[in-house]
């Protein structure tokens, strides 16, 4: 207990005092390319959120375990998120300090009922950690959602945020990263701990896959949108990166080392590997129609941005470029033009739903990626479904 606080405590020091003080003289905010500090709007808001919950989840299990080593090993945990909460909330403090525009740095949580991102957030972020028994919230916390999604998100962020004039978020984000590898080590001894029990055992595969299929449902593309339309200067292609931190290093290796406790990759992994290719780019048309309801600002990409798109997602430009080009030479960059997006939608007949397991709004008219429309009523409600996994488990 004293080598951790000591550890800690030196990180700290390190991220509030020295190098964040020679951050503000240099007047490091006021060099963030103005699309990555919208980007920053949602990542650190949203990131927040997530490690909020993940106290909670992490003092479940701390309070479900036995033996003794467990319990040191998730009551740690719980100092940590609540660490990485005050982090988040820091990151949203400096920006709104020192970077030029700090409206949604701020306030975002005035836009929580209506926003189309927040509702996704919020099922892969709180329910899925806090939800269920104590395994359940172990396999959505740990195993998928930090030793999956943080490589691709807090890791990747921190390439992007450097090459984007940012460095603020590497300075804090990899303090954060530091933490997570003891996390996953966490959610692999859960699993060891119930290797021998039958009837925890039972569900293991499909919760895994529930948990898998209904985070990457929103981290898939949200993530690729901010990263790709929300920054001038590209690092790689988000579908790289989702394959070499998702589908080779967690689905084969990570999930691999498992396997001798009976536990097996996601059969919905598959589906997912399509998401990324094109899932990102549907969710930003979306996004872009409903930005009344956000607490951030979305840029039209430029031709530079369109060349690079169709050179590493061919067949970008017939289909995505085409709409915003149209919505440019319509005015949607000029509020005094009255156009708004969503308006065009609806006039051509691209109706946006919500899928009600995953709360990502989805237009099966437009959508390039994986599943279409299915609607079930129940209870003289309609509920819509973008596919097979999803609406699996609702049924």
């Amino acid at each position: 207990a004293k080598e951790y606080a000591r550890m800690e405590s030196v990180k700290d020091e390190r991220q509030f005092g020295t190098l964040l003080d020679g951050l503000t003289r240099l007047e490091a905010g006021n060099r963030v390319h103005p699309r990555w500090g919208e980007t920053m709007k949602v990542a650190s808001n949203f990131l927040e959120v997530g490690e909020y919950n993940a106290i909670a989840a992490s003092a479940m299990l701390w309070d479900s375990a036995s033996a003794a080593e467990q319990k040191n090993g998730y009551l740690a945990q719980v100092l940590d998120e609540i660490r990485h909460t005050h982090q988040c909330g820091f990151v949203n403090y400096y920006f709104s300090k020192h970077y030029h525009d700090p409206a949604g740095h701020n306030d975002a949580r005035r836009t929580r009922a209506i926003g189309p991102l927040w509702k996704g957030m919020k099922r892969v972020f709180a329910d899925g950690f806090i939800s269920g028994d104590a395994v359940e919230c172990s396999v959505n916390l740990q195993l998928v959602g930090e030793a999956c999604f943080t490589n691709p998100l807090i890791v990747a962020v921190t390439e992007w945020a450097s090459a984007n004039g940012d460095e603020i978020t590497p300075t804090v984000f990899l303090s954060i990263e530091t933490d997570e590898l003891r996390h996953m080590a966490n959610g692999y001894q859960t699993v060891v701990s119930i290797a021998n029990d039958p009837a925890a055992q039972k569900y293991l595969n499909t919760d895994l896959n529930n948990a898998f299929w209904t985070q990457q449902k929103y981290f898939t593309p949200v993530l690729g949108m901010l990263f790709e339309y929300g920054s001038k200067f590209k690092v790689e292609p988000w579908v790289k990166t989702w394959n070499r931190w998702v589908y080779e290093d967690w689905g084969g290796i990570w999930i691999g080392r498992l396997a001798k406790y009976g536990v097996n990759s996601p059969p919905s992994l598959r589906d997912a590997k399509k998401d990324a290719y094109w899932a990102h780019h549907d969710l930003f048309l979306l996004a872009y129609a409903l930005w009344p309801t956000g607490f951030f600002r979305l840029s039209l990409p430029d031709e530079e941005d369109m060349e690079w798109f169709e050179a590493n997602y061919p067949g970008w430009d017939a289909h995505y470029g085409k709409i915003l080009r149209e919505w440019k030479a319509l005015g949607c960059e000029d509020p005094k033009s009255g156009f708004l997006p969503i308006q065009w939608l609806v006039q051509n007949g691209h109706q946006v739903y919500v899928d009600r397991v995953s709360q990502v709004p989805f237009c099966p008219t437009l959508a390039k990626c994986s599943g279409s429309l299915r609607v079930h009523e129940f209870n003289g409600q309609k509920h819509s479904f973008s596919d097979d996994w999803g609406e699996r488990m609702w049924m």
